[in-house]
């Protein structure tokens, strides 16, 4: 009865879909307006496709790609909308953006819509979105084969922050290849290389696919390595006796086992093969290896194609913001703040690179989210876009080149203040080393500590819940220095 009732809930959904789509009309010559409610519209069937496959349990991978790529031109597409509607009627910051761009040539300020590729963006943004919701109807076709899955809607476990947003298809392309079985007799040691720059968010996706409960159910054990040391030590058997066994499965206590391999830095090659040569003495038939590294070189060591992660586009990264923001309410019916919001994620995106390397962009975002969700007020987001565009004329570009520098932020509860953060982080596992102060807290000026102090820059909300550690100190203004300097001189000549 339950298949019969989802087959007819699939045929559904599919004639429903193919529906819209066929009835979408191509119209030449648009005007601006026109345009913007074609956009949206074409943007609302590619949202109804991806939320039916969201709900589905696909395993095809040119499937999980073609919905890789309707992603993608989802937020494109979300993002020139956007920046049309909010940011293009604000042409008086046009002079504004290109006198502080001359000042500062290492700095990229993106001026309104209008002034950079004007109507031809927003034709180009529709023609490609037309394109795509023509071209998905053998994709909303196929989705009727695939179970239906139980979740929360997408939005709702996006705004609670409990999913990894924007790797759906990197998470289920990882739980394929562990769940492939191989020909009976046959011994398949298989090892997928994740590979990624730092923060991009590789051991998340990891601790990700080691938590879904088909992987659980498949492997006896889930066995976690760190660090290079333990390979080049104890070469033949350390994947045998060494590690944290992160989850073990009674039912299947002979069965396949999966090794999770984080590397610090660069291993060699002949060193590899000797340990991968003598795990097949005592590995089970069919157990697999996940291996992360920040270097390329970790590709030869795969026997599947390796896995690369990259910090989200623009588009994605303001789709994910505004989602942050309004939760699953209708962002539009707030037009002011949407509008303060796309400026300061304008501002923000642009200086990623101050902190980008410490936390990355996804803690940045949810950073700086959680600032503006503190008091839902136009007057208060507009104090923040102030903050962070002072940001720019206190940090010289680029400011990553001195390995022992600082960077400083603009102080919300006081715009002569700054708060000076030092390059030399940490990341904490242990919650008892963890300072008791958030730098929420000292940015809102609910504690004003004098000197130098650690405070907590950002705890994960996913695994493996790092706390990211920033040594920082509150420092005055140049004019109040000077002010101050004035002062004391004034004193000791009376």
């Amino acid at each position: 009865m339950d298949a019969l009732f989802s087959a007819a809930v699939g045929e559904l959904v599919s004639r429903c879909l193919s529906f819209l789509i066929n009835k979408y009309p191509t119209t030449p010559g648009l005007s601006k307006v026109e345009s913007l409610q074609k956009l949206e519209q074409a943007l609302l069937r590619i949202a109804i496709a991806i939320e039916e496959a969201d709900g589905r349990l696909i395993t095809n991978r040119a499937m999980l790609q073609q919905l890789k790529m309707l992603r993608e031109d989802l937020h494109k597409g979300y993002y020139v909308l956007d920046k049309f509607r909010y940011l293009d009627h604000e042409e008086a910051k046009v002079n504004v953006h290109q006198s502080r761009s001359l000042s500062n040539p290492g700095k990229c300020f993106p001026p309104p819509a209008s002034s950079r590729q004007g109507k031809k963006e927003l034709e180009l943004a529709l023609d490609s979105v037309q394109s795509m919701v023509t071209n998905m109807c053998e994709f909303v076709a196929f989705l009727k084969n695939y179970p239906p899955m139980c979740r929360q809607p997408y939005s709702m476990y996006l705004y609670f922050e409990t999913c990894m947003y924007g790797r759906q298809a990197e998470i289920e392309r990882s739980i394929n290849f562990l769940l492939q079985r191989q020909a009976p007799g046959e011994f398949n040691l298989g090892v997928l290389p994740i590979i990624g720059k730092g923060r991009v968010g590789k051991s998340t996706l990891v601790e990700h696919v080691c938590n879904d409960r088909r992987v659980r159910d498949h492997f006896s054990q889930i066995v976690f390595f760190s660090g290079t040391k333990f390979i080049e030590e104890k070469l033949i058997g350390s994947l045998k006796d060494g590690g944290i066994i992160k989850h073990e499965n009674d039912s299947q206590s002979d069965g396949e086992i999966l090794i999770i391999i984080e590397l610090d830095g660069d291993v060699d090659e002949g060193t590899w093969r000797r340990l991968f040569a003598a795990s097949r003495s005592w590995l089970p038939s069919g157990s697999k290896v996940i291996i992360t590294s920040r270097s390329e070189k970790i590709t030869n060591f795969g026997t599947t194609q390796a896995l690369t992660l990259d910090f989200l586009p623009r588009e994605a990264s303001w789709y994910f913001f505004k989602v942050l923001l309004f939760g699953s309410t209708y962002a539009e019916d707030q037009p002011k703040l949407v509008s303060i919001a796309m400026e300061i994620f304008e501002e923000y995106y642009c200086q990623n690179i101050l902190f980008g390397d410490f936390t990355g962009s996804f803690a940045n975002a949810k950073n700086i989210a959680a600032l503006l969700r503190a008091n839902i007020s136009t007057q208060h987001w507009r104090r923040i876009l102030a903050c962070i565009r002072k940001n720019w004329q206190k940090n010289p570009l680029p400011c990553n080149s001195v390995e022992n520098g600082q960077y400083y932020l603009n102080r919300i509860s006081n715009l002569s203040q700054y708060v000076q953060v030092d390059r030399h982080h940490r990341i904490a596992l242990d919650q008892e080393k963890v300072p008791k102060m958030t730098i929420d807290e000292v940015m809102y000026g609910r504690v004003t500590p004098k000197g130098k102090f650690e405070v907590v820059w950002w705890r994960s909300h996913l695994p493996p819940h790092y706390s990211y550690i920033a040594s920082c100190e509150i420092v005055d203004s140049e004019c109040v220095q000077e002010a101050g300097n004035c002062s004391k001189k004034r004193k000791s000549l009376g």
